[in-house]
């Protein structure tokens, strides 16, 4: 099994202007401008916070994780490694239940491991690597319209503003808006969707440090003692 890794900034897409505004740049340049600002990146660090909420009838999900993310450039590649603590809590027909989870991630180039551990359980992987597109909107234009939002400033920082919604044929899906930090070429902010246009879930970046020196030893992988790591790289 193969994983596309991303950089941070090219996870989720879409763009639209509101109201009578006329855009001001087209989709390509400003994923040009963010393919642009992302290569002159040495390292990304970050805090991260992700909500989510899911309600219907007799049925509730509410979750938060919280964690951070580094990256760290290695010749034309991002090394990345991502790391999360969370806890959901989900009610059904009035019974609820609480649990905590923790995530790592780690891609060094060629491989990405991944460690999740839930309910006293761990469990490990290991998947092939495949290089990211230049085109940082080219893995969305087939299932979305994409369109150019208002740039907007979150913490202080520019940012892109883009919207993707689900073409006619992706029944059941709802937009998604994303914020790509103008300095990094970064994703900062992403929200989704419900199709009825509620959102569902908020994931934002937060104590941005760019350039940075992050030690090349935070990203590689050591398997915990114990833990049987699942190879799907083949």
């Amino acid at each position: 099994m193969r994983i596309r890794v991303l950089p941070v900034g090219t996870l989720v897409l879409g763009l639209a202007f509101s109201g009578a505004t006329v855009a001001a740049e087209t989709v390509e340049e400003v994923g040009k401008k963010i393919t642009a600002a992302s290569e002159k990146l040495n390292s990304f660090s970050a805090k991260t916070k992700m909500v989510s909420e899911m309600k219907q009838e007799g049925f509730s999900m509410v979750s938060t994780s919280e964690g951070t993310t580094e990256m760290l450039r290695k010749g034309g590649d991002f090394l990345m490694r991502t790391e999360s603590k969370g806890v959901s809590e989900t009610s059904i027909g009035g019974n609820v239940t609480k649990q905590e989870s923790s995530n790592l991630m780690i891609a060094d180039g060629s491989f990405a491991y991944s460690i999740s551990e839930a309910a006293g359980i761990k469990s490990a992987q290991k998947m092939k690597l495949t290089k990211p597109d230049v085109d940082p909107f080219k893995a969305w234009r087939g299932t979305a319209e994409l369109k150019v939002l208002p740039d907007s400033s979150l913490d202080g920082r520019a940012a892109w503003v883009i919207e993707a919604t689900p073409k006619s044929d992706q029944a059941g899906q709802g937009k998604n808006v994303i914020h790509y930090d103008k300095e990094s070429g970064q994703m900062i902010k992403m929200v989704a969707y419900t199709p009825d246009g509620k959102p569902m879930a908020t994931m934002t970046y937060s104590d941005i440090k760019l350039n940075d020196k992050i030690s090349p030893e935070r990203f590689v992988f050591t398997a915990p003692p114990g833990v049987e790591v699942q190879d799907l790289s083949k």
